[in-house]
């Protein structure tokens, strides 16, 4: 079957739609493995091939899309996922027979989100699909379809690992967000180039919110005789009810609209979720007469609207950044946290005291610990107009998706709020709220990317959202960790992304601090170095014990358990602080001060003395 690519270069060839969608349809749940049925319940997936061929498709997807190790693993059928791909493609091949139609390997994304996949790394990913492709080169296919990878990046790494193993015709297909961006604001005629200089021979689009987009998608990727072009959308977005996925079903609008792309140069036409046998059909009938505009035709890249911004009646005072204070001398942040119910006098108090001191910023906490508090951007907000406080509000990737992270950034930036520390958030399980599930859609290097990018003026997708954000961007850095050398690398990774300042975990020795000068001055990015009073002995051994990132040496947890509990503890905890703050002052020029429980009382007079020390 070599002539695949000499067909799709000389005539349109019609695909099929997606089995496991068609298998859901017919009522099997979405809790079960669709690829799975290729081992216990064959002839259902045959039977699907088998309407797909009927209805005119010339090229027949194996029903392995979601049947990589990881994927399988939430089945249990990790172990038998080179079985699964080698019987995809058997009962492909067995169905197509004599029939003179292709058999496509089908791999989908590896379903792990950008923060996953960068914790795995790029080898181990490429692994995951060199494995599944390589069970289904084994068993027989013509040809490899990546259908419907959103990010481009994690397409080329499949890509190269289809390369390693076979030069079989590979199709790459992209799918896009509804604004028909990439992420980034990648472009698309240059991302296809990527893609076809890493080895796909054909590229195409497979949005998932129907047809009706793919015209003005492939607008922007040239087209030509040696440069073939496909299209699998989705039928439609679908409609839950009752428990279920439902695709309305217009066979005769989907073919309408999908005539329309040969006259772009798209020589491959088929469908994802939603799209039936019964679509199939009418496509074939639709365009079974039409050729193909195979002349070469440049990308046309879409023309942006133009973002309005107009003048507010009231336009807020620039909020002032805390780096820009730290070049004129020191700075003191100090962490408050909100309060855990809607009584929010002891809070206000305790901030009114510490903006007395003279703190230069009070930073609030996303729930740390996991544990429920006020919402720290309202309790910013709140700050401000009572006090006129700048916050640096901390903001995690757990308890927000990616449409949240960047929705909440965009608040921030309405609100005026420009100082956001980027954090990648403490696991629910381990909250007050262990039922609560952990998002982690990208962890805090994303996060750090989704703030750069809408600095530039556009959110993850590329969309433009108007003038840059202005957000000065600070990250954590734990030098209580056992490899100090392997956090020091991160910070770096951190730098590169776009991090502007550093904020530490509290430190409790004073030759850690030395040791952070050394390590963390070559790198010329602001440190503000972290000091947190003990109250007690019992607050010690817990923080010690129980916190991820804080480490007391033994002599102070020895010396304050020898006092008696009350005020000399707090007394001796408030020294210790106050000790390791004139340590700091000594090194950098930026402290940050962690007020426990809301006790204004154990920070407010170290501000004072560190502001003071020249």
């Amino acid at each position: 079957m070599a002539n695949l690519l000499e067909t799709l270069t000389s005539r349109i060839l019609i695909g099929d739609g997606s089995v496991a969608a068609c298998l859901y349809a017919e009522g099997v749940p979405l809790g079960r493995s669709f690829e799975g049925l290729n081992l216990v319940e064959p002839e259902r997936v045959v039977a699907v091939h088998r309407d797909f061929l009927e209805a005119g498709a010339g090229l027949i997807a194996t029903n392995s899309f979601a049947a990589n190790r990881l994927a399988l693993r939430r089945h249990g059928l990790e172990d038998k996922a080179n079985e699964i791909n080698w019987k995809a493609a058997k009962l492909a091949l067995g169905e197509v027979g004599k029939s003179g139609a292709w058999v496509a390997g089908c791999i989908g994304p590896s379903g792990l989100t950008a923060a996953d996949r960068n914790g795995l790394g790029n080898r181990a990913l490429e692994e995951l699909f060199r494995t599944q492709a390589g069970a289904l080169i084994d068993g027989g296919v013509h040809a490899v379809l990546l259908q419907a990878f959103a990010d481009p990046e994690e397409l080329e790494v499949a890509i190269g690992a289809v390369r390693e193993l076979h030069h079989l015709p590979v199709i790459a297909l992209l799918a896009s967000g509804r604004e028909g961006t990439l992420p980034g604001g990648k472009d698309w005629e240059e991302t296809c180039r990527k893609l076809r200089g890493a080895g796909a021979e054909v590229v195409g689009v497979a949005p998932a919110f129907g047809p009706s987009a793919c015209g003005s998608l492939l607008k922007r990727i040239s087209s030509g005789p040696d440069k073939v072009l496909a299209a699998y959308p989705d039928a439609g977005q679908p409609e839950f009810s009752e428990g279920r996925y439902l695709y309305a079903n217009h066979p005769d609008y989907f073919a309408e609209r999908m005539a329309e792309l040969p006259a772009l140069g798209v020589t491959l036409l088929g469908g994802g979720s939603g799209v039936s046998p019964a679509h199939i059909r009418a496509l074939k009938a639709r365009v079974d007469r039409l050729q193909p505009n195979l002349s070469p035709r440049p990308a046309v890249e879409a023309k942006r609207e133009a973002i309005q911004v107009s003048s507010p009646v009231e336009k807020r005072k620039r909020e002032d950044s805390i780096l820009d204070r730290l070049k004129k001398g020191r700075i003191a942040v100090v962490e408050l946290d909100s309060p855990r119910g809607l009584d929010m006098g002891p809070f206000l108090k305790a901030a009114e005291e510490l903006v007395q001191a003279g703190a230069t910023a009070l930073t609030l906490a996303d729930n740390s610990l996991a544990i429920l508090r006020v919402a720290n951007t309202a309790a910013a907000t709140l700050l401000r107009e009572k006090f006129g406080t700048t916050s640096v509000i901390h903001l995690a990737c757990r308890d927000k998706n990616l449409i949240g992270l960047q929705s909440e950034l965009m608040g921030l930036a309405a609100l005026g709020h420009r100082h956001v520390l980027a954090l990648t958030g403490d696991p629910s399980k381990f909250g007050d709220h262990p039922g609560a599930t952990s998002v982690y859609d990208v962890n805090s290097l994303g996060l750090i990317d989704l703030i750069r990018q809408m600095n530039e003026g556009r959110n993850s997708a590329g969309r433009e959202i108007g003038p840059g954000a202005e957000f000065v961007i600070g990250v954590a850095f734990n030098p209580n960790s056992k490899n100090f050398d392997a956090q020091v690398k991160k910070l770096e990774r951190k730098m590169e992304k776009g991090a502007h300042f550093v904020m530490t975990q509290p430190v409790y020795e004073k030759a850690m601090i030395r040791k952070m000068k050394e390590a963390l001055g070559p790198l010329g990015i602001p440190v503000l170095v972290g000091v947190m009073p003990v109250i007690s002995s019992r607050n010690a051994e817990f923080l010690h014990h129980e916190v991820p990132g804080i480490s007391i040496p033994d002599a102070v947890r020895d010396k304050i358990r020898s006092l008696p509990e009350g005020p000399a503890q707090a007394d001796y905890g408030r020294e210790v602080a106050a000790e390791l703050a004139r340590e700091v002052a000594e090194h950098f020029r930026g402290i940050y001060l962690i007020t426990p429980m809301v006790r204004s009382g154990m920070t407010a007079p170290i501000v004072k003395e560190f502001l003071r020390t020249k």
